[in-house]
């Protein structure tokens, strides 16, 4: 057994260490026919020994790369620990991602292997294959199953080779490349060490040392972005906590029924999506209930900005507590229940989260944790403690990061956890890396006076008025998607006279008050371009942003009759704006 009081020193000693120590304890279930299945911490250990031997038998040598392409299921997590243990270093693929954006990252990473999910993302390397002749093996999920008997009789053949192979690791090799998701240009191929992610987890588990084995966790967000990886990944195998998969982006609300997660990695995208749910609920209701429970939705956010300790925000009167007392038993016990009933955490990432969003959540009794990263970073350089948030926030920088504010606003990092460089870019990595190891986000942020972190924006997407006035546009975006009829916002700008928007309306609440207003248009379309809703998204624009200067003001907004997507290449697979494109895309529009 391994003393579990020792940090390890490469992913190869976590995997052991947590198959050893936590042997019995269910950790990877996906949905089987109609329930989710688990397998044991000693089963996948077996499975990912078994994998490692067919690696070994095939010759990939230490250091090698191997590619994985496809969507979250125990295959991919086997993958990617078996080539740990091999000293192979995977590089995850989005499984979005069309044939001629893998063509480029496999041509600069040059891996000899990838494994893929299903026929769908294997024809997609069939469709590049004459150019990418150093691949020399394809497999799909199901071959790994049969690479995982041939590695068993191999290392009966061998039974000394894997434990002689594992430990052989050291904590500055790099253990995997990933591929920024290139929301400001091309992507480049992050360079991760055993010791850049054994930081990350050890220190994710000294700000949460009540999160244990009894953990279960729900993974939708793609294992391919460096978040998911680690804290829906690595972290809960450092516990020995479960790890139960999605069927799909589609499937998130049912998936937690069956679940029933007491943690879970988000993105802002499924919080709105939440509350949007929330707030569509009160339209089945009777008139009595429903003004209840709008009025119970109203006190939650209240007490979450309390909570949430928003600057003004005042507690809640005696009435309102012995209210709010009411209102958990009656309404907020139960959206607690839709959510599995027994979540202890929402931890979100990958972009900025409303304060007033995150007070619903709080107030409802889903406490939600913002916290801040980049792939570069493992990620988590800052996060919000569990029972003290604080909204508006990225939290307490983590134990043993450094931050300070450079004199232009962005913010330096420097830790373990900090990429070893670019793949094969040392001019980029110069870049953005010192000498003596402070990393340059590209955010601009500031520290609080009782020390937390606060991004404001990154630094590439400041917009520069001709009038020479700079606007940042992350914070103005978040007020706008604070209405409920806009669900998606883009602020441009940049060498123009004034502000303008583009805006992605929330169409199932813009339908149901054209429905009241009785405007009579049937396609999404019309009502993008109808009149009285152009009055109504201008009341919308200048009610949440009253208060700004007015050089930040919007005069110009376009409606668009569709949301932004991955797709479409307006999104990250991570659901983050890439506002290169979409500048590019409808600049002419607002023009």
């Amino acid at each position: 057994m391994f003393d579990p009081t020792k940090p390890p020193s490469t992913l190869a000693e976590l995997g052991q260490r947590s198959f050893a120590n936590f042997a019995s304890r269910p950790y990877l279930g996906q949905k089987i026919g109609k329930e989710y299945q688990f397998s044991t911490y000693e089963q996948i250990g077996a499975r990912v020994k078994n994998l490692a031997g067919a690696f070994l038998e095939l010759g990939l040598e230490r250091g090698a790369r191997v590619a994985i392409l496809g969507e979250n299921a125990p295959a991919w997590a086997i993958c990617d620990l078996a080539c740990q243990m091999c000293g192979l270093v995977s590089v995850p693929l989005f499984s979005t991602l069309p044939s001629g954006q893998i063509k480029t990252i496999l041509l600069d990473c040059r891996p000899d292997a990838i494994l893929v999910s299903d026929a769908k993302q294997s024809a997609k390397i069939t469709e590049i294959a004459g150019e990418i002749p150093f691949l020399k093996h394809v497999w799909s999920y199901d071959d790994a199953r049969k690479l995982e008997e041939r590695g068993a009789a191999f290392l009966a053949q061998n039974p000394s080779l894997y434990e002689q192979t594992w430990p052989a690791a050291y904590a500055n090799d790099v253990a995997t490349i990933i591929y920024t998701s290139g929301t400001t240009g091309t992507p480049k191929g992050v360079m991760l060490t055993h010791k850049n992610l054994v930081a990350n987890v050890e220190v994710i588990s000294q700000v949460a040392p009540h999160l244990n084995e009894n953990e279960v966790f729900l993974s939708f967000l793609p294992l391919a972005h460096v978040y998911e990886r680690t804290a829906g990944h690595f972290f809960p195998l450092r516990i020995g906590a479960s790890v139960g998969y999605c069927e799909s982006l589609f499937t998130v609300d049912k998936n937690m029924a069956e679940v029933r997660p007491t943690v879970m990695a988000c993105v802002p995208r499924l919080y709105e999506s939440s509350r949007e749910k929330l707030l569509s609920a009160a339209n089945s209701l009777p008139e009595n209930k429903r003004k209840l429970y709008l009025t119970a939705l109203d006190l939650a956010k209240k007490a979450g900005m309390h909570k949430g300790k928003v600057q003004g925000a005042p507690a809640l009167s005696l009435l309102e507590k012995l209210k709010y007392a009411l209102y958990d038993k009656l309404v907020y016990s139960k959206i607690r229940a839709k959510f599995g009933g027994r979540l202890k955490h929402f931890i979100s990432g990958g972009a900025p989260i409303a304060p007033e969003l995150g007070a619903l959540f709080i107030g409802v009794g889903l406490e939600t944790l913002e916290g801040y990263g980049l792939t570069e970073t493992s990620p988590v350089l800052a996060v919000n403690r569990p029972g003290n948030p604080r909204l508006g926030t990225v939290g307490h920088p983590m134990p043993g990061v450094e931050i300070k504010i450079a004199d232009d606003g962005e913010i330096l990092a420097r830790g373990a956890s900090i990429m070893k460089g670019y793949w094969e870019k040392p001019e980029e990595t110069a870049q953005v890396l010192t000498r003596d190891g402070w990393f340059h986000t590209g955010d601009i942020g500031q520290i609080l006076g009782d020390g937390t972190l606060q991004i404001t924006d990154r630094k590439k997407d400041l917009l520069v008025l001709a009038n020479g006035k700079k606007v940042a546009p992350q914070p103005i975006e978040i007020r706008l998607q604070e209405s409920r009829y806009i669900a998606q916002a883009v602020l441009l700008g940049d060498k123009l006279k004034a502000v303008t928007a583009i805006l992605v309306p929330n169409f199932p609440a813009l339908r149901e008050w054209a429905a009241k207003e009785n405007l009579g248009v049937s396609t999404d379309e019309e009502l993008a371009k109808n009149a009285e809703i152009l009055k109504l998204f201008r009341r919308e624009i200048d009610l949440q942003t009253s208060d700004l200067a007015d050089f930040e003001k919007i005069r110009k907004f376009v409606l668009l009759p569709e949301p932004f997507s991955a797709q479409n290449g307006e999104l990250t697979p991570t659901l983050k704006v890439k506002r290169n494109v979409v500048a590019a895309k409808y600049g002419e529009l607002v023009a």
